[in-house]
């Protein structure tokens, strides 16, 4: 199946926001938060878009990076959003993986009105995971008292996990605007090498 097959399935933006058990209010607040530039018209505006998008609640980055693409379908009329919960439909994610196997979330499918599929933006931004990483060996460097702290995190002690987890989510926090900006960007690149459909003649 194409992933505009899953389409009429996926749940409206109220419908995803009504079944939210987790991070519902940073979702709220970065829908209001968000600003529409007149750069951001012009990149998404014009031919209708659509944004799929797999997720879960419980995902940090979901609630960084959703909410300003649903502001975008408050701003702009040709911009529609749904949403498939990623546990639900496995066997699309299966097809938007990370380098690693693993089956990341949000993933953003961008479709064009006749289902076509544009391109898709997997987790994050591609420049966030140099950022990420470089945060990471230094957070474990200047750290190295506490036990684990270059293990995988699954293989971590629990109170060292959890230091881990408090430092990126203030490095996120604090790098936000950045990272938001290099969302644009990317999702606007997607738009921008995407065909043009053809204009039919007098």
């Amino acid at each position: 199946m194409r992933a505009a097959d899953y389409w009429n399935d996926a749940l409206s933006i109220e419908a995803y926001l009504e079944q939210m058990t987790q991070r519902r209010e940073q979702f709220d607040n970065g829908i209001a938060q968000t600003i529409i530039t007149p750069e951001l018209r012009q990149a998404f505006g014009g031919r209708p878009l659509r944004f799929l998008i797999l997720t879960e609640d419980y995902c940090g980055d979901s609630a960084q990076f959703i909410p300003p693409v649903m502001r975008l379908t408050q701003e702009l009329d040709n911009v529609e959003v749904r949403i498939l919960l990623r546990n639900n439909h496995r066997e699309l994610a299966a097809n938007y993986l990370r380098k690693d196997g693993y089956q990341p979330i949000p993933v953003f499918i961008l479709l064009d009105a006749e289902g076509n599929e544009l391109g898709a933006l997997i987790e994050r931004p591609a420049r966030m995971y140099d950022d990420m990483a470089a945060e990471t060996r230094r957070f474990a460097q200047e750290n190295a008292h506490l036990e684990g702290i270059n293990r995988n995190y699954k293989q971590m002690p629990q109170e060292t996990l959890a230091a881990v987890m408090a430092n990126m989510e203030a490095f996120r926090a604090a790098h936000s605007e950045r990272y938001l900006a290099m969302l644009w960007e990317d999702l606007a690149a997607i738009v921008a090498s995407a065909p043009q459909a053809a204009v039919p003649a007098d």
